[in-house]
């Protein structure tokens, strides 16, 4: 299994494309000739996998990890950066 980035402060800039970039910035600033979106949910996690799309990291609440639904995601998420922080962190999400 790869190794898990735990987030301690919703300050971490790893969470910068999660919660500090708008949407037009998302479109343009990281990868402007593709754009990026967020997936918020194993099942359109998955559909974007199937779908051909190339994540380029993953979040996750550290009380997930051990779910099935995450466990099938992690084995195919190899090269790249997965996130994971407590409930309390993930909150300053929404």
């Amino acid at each position: 299994m790869q190794s898990i980035i735990k987030i301690t402060d919703f300050s971490a800039p790893e969470l910068d494309v999660f919660v500090r970039l708008t949407g037009k910035e998302l479109r343009n600033k990281l990868e402007p000739e593709r754009g990026i979106f967020i997936a918020e949910s194993p099942t359109v996690i998955e559909v974007a996998l199937n779908a051909g799309c190339e994540p380029i990291s993953f979040l996750t609440d550290e009380r997930l990890l051990e779910t099935e639904a995450v466990k099938g995601i992690l084995t195919r998420l190899e090269g790249i950066p997965i996130y994971a922080a407590s409930r309390e962190v993930l909150t300053g999400l929404t």
